[in-house]
């Protein structure tokens, strides 16, 4: 039997004849249109995007200018002067388009949850593995039709009230990084917000997420760590180094050993039971997808999670654009994070197109155009940090062998800024500063 989905033509037609007779109505409802086929009707899609295309190349946009920019093939699809005036004629009052977005984005949103309710219903029924991964998207569609539902309006005395504990409670909504010469752009990491770290290969970025996660535990956050790239045993390495602060992650890579360093294992390793117990702290190496991810965190619920890298995640069954599923997938982190309430951070790689652009010099810092899809990214990102190993670049001619920067390119609450840190790469270490490593008493 065929499905009937929800949708109501003459929303979808007031709007499109809103944006046309007022053109300034766009924003306010491009939000809600994430996808083409928000818009039920084909002839409604086609219309918005002739107006997206219009939008887009800064044509004006009426009545005469859509309708004479029709091709023959838009036509015969329905797409017709006689359709546009129609809209245009039951266009809502200015300022109503918005309104009217949002409720079909609803009537959107359910369509979806009858078609995954279905599919879930098939796959239980053939036994099929990957009907939890359809279960948690069907979650997660059901917690976004109750967030954009006019009951979950909140009373403006409960707004109020909110807003004075934050103020009251500075840190209730920020999750500190540890580290003062990085937290003093942004004061902090937002709950609700991802924040990228990018960075060539081999400039520290696991180190940075690694130390950014001790110091979150240490300060009594939950978190959690999705490794791409390494086995969760490598990455344990990098973490008994880092505690230890004394072990050389050359060595302990190679197994090589001496009774004392041995001694030294052992005693972090019972501190890491400690510090990372399994009520505090999860990391996985086997999940390749965010549908996986996103269930574990919805489970979980930690403070702060990390995702070592982003490009390494698979985007099965998206659109075929590689920019376009990466969107998908920070966006979807996003949600995540605002669900939960917590901070996610992202190892982004930078494109491989800096290490041939000859005319910015082998030396430059990274900037934002860097980032791999650094549209889809940076346009989600609450803040965007860069580090970066000159170092590894430069050899002994640069800043040296123990600094790293960490750039700030975007800090949406804050300032943008560089700071070079103390870095011991062998001890997978980060400090406020090079004086602050220089100065550290090692513990025996």
């Amino acid at each position: 039997m065929e499905l009937t989905l929800p949708y109501d033509s003459e929303t979808e037609n007031a709007i499109l004849g809103g944006v046309i007779t007022n053109p300034l109505e766009y924003d306010s409802v491009s939000k809600y249109i994430i996808d083409n086929d928000v818009f039920y009707q084909r002839k409604a899609q086609l219309l918005w995007e002739k107006i997206t295309e219009m939008k887009r190349s800064n044509q004006h946009i009426d009545m005469l200018t859509v309708c004479s920019a029709l091709n023959d093939k838009e036509v015969k699809k329905g797409l017709t002067a006689y359709y546009i005036t129609g809209c245009t004629s039951s266009a809502p009052a200015k300022g109503g388009c918005e309104f009217y977005a949002n409720q079909i984005y609803e009537k959107y949103l359910l369509r979806k949850v009858i078609v995954q309710s279905e599919n879930i219903k098939e796959k239980a029924k053939n036994n099929e593995k990957d009907v939890y991964d359809s279960i948690n998207e069907a979650h997660s569609l059901y917690g976004e039709l109750l967030n954009i539902r006019p009951s979950k309006v909140q009373d403006i005395e409960d707004v109020i009230s909110e807003t004075l504990i934050s103020i009251e409670n500075k840190t209730s909504k920020l999750i500190t990084t540890g580290y003062n010469n990085l937290d003093k752009y942004s004061g902090g990491l937002t709950r609700g917000e991802i924040t990228i770290i990018g960075g060539r290969p081999g400039h520290g970025k696991t180190t940075v997420m690694i130390n950014m996660l001790s110091k979150a535990l240490e300060d009594g956050k939950k978190a959690m760590f999705f490794s791409r790239e390494l086995p969760n045993s490598e990455l344990m390495k990098k973490i008994i180094c880092l505690e230890s602060e004394q072990l050389s992650y050359s060595m302990v890579r190679k197994n090589v050993f001496t009774d004392q360093s041995l001694s030294i294992v052992n005693s972090t390793i019972e501190r890491i039971r400690k510090k990372y117990s399994k009520d505090k702290f999860l990391m996985f190496d086997n999940l390749k997808d965010f549908a996986a991810s996103s269930a574990e965190a919805k489970r979980f619920k930690p403070d702060i999670i990390f995702d070592d890298y982003i490009q390494l995640v698979s985007c099965d069954g998206y659109k075929v654009d590689r920019r376009l599923q990466i969107e998908k997938l920070v966006n979807d982190y996003k949600w995540l994070a605002k669900e939960i309430n917590c901070v996610v951070v992202l190892a982004s790689q930078l494109n491989r197109f800096i290490e041939r652009n000859n005319t910015r010099g082998k030396a430059l810092e990274p900037q934002l155009s860097d980032l791999a899809e650094s549209g889809a990214i940076e346009q989600v990102a609450e803040n965007v940090f860069f580090s970066y190993y000159d170092y590894k670049v430069q050899g002994e001619a640069g800043k040296g062998k123990n600094i790293i920067t960490l750039i700030a390119s975007k800090v949406r609450y804050g300032d943008s800024g560089r700071s070079d840190l103390g870095y011991d790469g062998d001890k997978c270490k980060l400090y406020n500063s090079i004086e602050e490593m220089l100065n550290e008493e090692i513990p025996f």
